[in-house]
């Protein structure tokens, strides 16, 4: 995943740290590589996205500043075409009809839980920003797999088979390697020869698993706890 860029907007000097280490934790504990800039207006943060071409992949704007609002500057963005992701952070629920208007990812109320910012961060990152496809470079050849098609990766004599849903691939490269070009939290080890995409496990049992389809799949031992946990985690997303 390229790198993550959050813009938090935000006129309390104690609410603005709050929100940058609430996120910092969160992002890094995903595995996502990002960067957080702070503004105390939304002047400040006007004029830097008039100045550079789309800087941010997602604003975090108070709703109730002093000068420009936060509401004020997600309109004058949306006039203007811009689609970046907004999340309002408000601690008046008065002001949410009207906010509607300009398509927010969420609605975070002021104290804002750790638990309402990872449900708004993970939501933005699943429904703009998640890789669709993965790429792959073997030898002089670039080969692109849609994420969606693939079901479960198996080794196979130094090889890798790639079980999509439609076909089988087989590709001159270790699991290993396959797995480090994968994005983190779709797809977990369940074997030491075999990688599941996690949108297809139906259940998990101690010593298999089973895909939508009827297809199982062993689970080493090794692997059982964490492959758990994965799978917690993705459905709790």
């Amino acid at each position: 995943m390229c790198l993550y860029r959050l813009a938090i907007c935000e006129d309390s000097d104690a609410v603005r740290g709050e929100l940058h280490t609430l996120c910092g934790d969160i992002l890094s504990a995903a595995g996502v590589e990002h960067s957080i800039v702070d503004f105390t207006s939304a002047q400040q943060l006007e004029a830097v996205l008039r100045e550079q071409p789309n800087p941010f992949d997602l604003l975090l704007l108070d709703i109730q500043m002093e000068g420009m609002t936060g509401m004020e500057l997600a309109r004058s963005l949306r006039r203007h075409g811009d689609r970046v992701s907004i999340v309002f952070v408000t601690g008046c629920e008065d002001y949410l009809p009207q906010g509607y208007s300009v398509q927010p990812i969420q609605f975070l109320l002021k104290p804002v839980s750790r638990e309402a910012l990872a449900q708004a961060l993970h939501t933005d990152l699943e429904l703009n920003h998640k890789p669709k496809t993965v790429v792959l470079r073997i030898g002089g050849k670039t080969v692109r797999l849609p994420l969606a098609e693939i079901r479960y990766i198996e080794s196979y004599n130094h090889r890798i088979l790639v079980h999509q849903a439609e076909a089988e691939r087989t590709y001159l490269l270790s699991l290993t390697d396959f797995e480090k070009q994968l994005p983190p939290g779709q797809f977990c080890r369940c074997h030491n020869s075999y990688l599941v995409n996690m949108a297809y496990v139906e259940e998990i049992g101690r010593t298999q698993l089973s895909l939508r389809g009827g297809v199982r799949l062993p689970v080493g031992r090794a692997y059982y706890k964490s492959l758990q946990s994965a799978f917690i985690h993705y459905m709790n997303r």
